[in-house]
């Protein structure tokens, strides 16, 4: 039924098209769609040349952060925008991946990237929730106490950008607690870059 409703809603507005060709995400892509708490949001670029971002995510200055490496560890796969919008389309779309907002929750519901799910990174000091998180993503525990992570999702992670330290923690502590490495996306550029690129962007309530 989803696989329906997005055909008809691309099929619907192929005739507009042209409409987002003036700022295109790559030569060949000017949107995409995706699913956000079950309904197809378009995403693309701001249209306005002249557009400029404010708020919190035109400062360039945090107390206390520094720059993240674009390296958080030598087996996790750092990804840029075109590739956090190819995970969007081929793998959260069909439920076989999830994008994970580790923002705090107030930051996730005024404005995210359509499709991904809020986990605040302060998640990382509960045992418990990170279980059910596991389990959650496919993860078994068996008896004896081991992990059976063969048939878990890839997720991608994000956080405020690239000062922010949210994500190489939050991915650390799933590496240590047994997540393979190969399922695992990190999106350094974060939700600052996805602003100053001009994405589309959701409400949360």
């Amino acid at each position: 039924m989803r696989s329906i409703i997005l055909l008809l809603t691309l099929t619907m507005t192929l005739s507009m098209a042209g409409k987002y060709d003036k700022v295109k995400i790559t030569p060949d892509m000017a949107y995409i769609y995706v699913y956000h708490k079950g309904k197809a949001v378009k995403v693309h670029r701001i249209q306005d040349t002249k557009h400029k971002i404010t708020g919190e995510y035109a400062r360039i200055f945090r107390p206390g952060k520094y720059i993240q490496p674009i390296k958080m560890h030598a087996d996790v796969k750092t990804v840029g925008e075109v590739e956090i919008l190819k995970f969007m389309k081929d793998k959260v779309n069909k439920k076989k991946g999830l994008l994970v907002d580790l923002r705090t929750k107030a930051a996730y519901k005024k404005e995210s990237i359509p499709s991904a799910v809020n986990i605040p990174a302060h998640i990382k000091d509960d045992k418990s929730k990170l279980e059910k998180i596991f389990k959650v993503l496919g993860a078994k525990r068996a008896a004896d106490g081991s992990l059976d992570t063969s048939k878990v999702m890839e997720v991608a992670f994000y956080c405020n950008g690239l000062w922010c330290d949210k994500s190489s923690d939050f991915i650390q502590t799933f590496l240590d607690l047994g997540y393979p490495a190969d399922k695992i996306l990190y999106y350094r550029g974060g939700f600052q870059m996805w602003k100053i690129l001009g994405f589309t962007t959701v409400t949360n309530k």
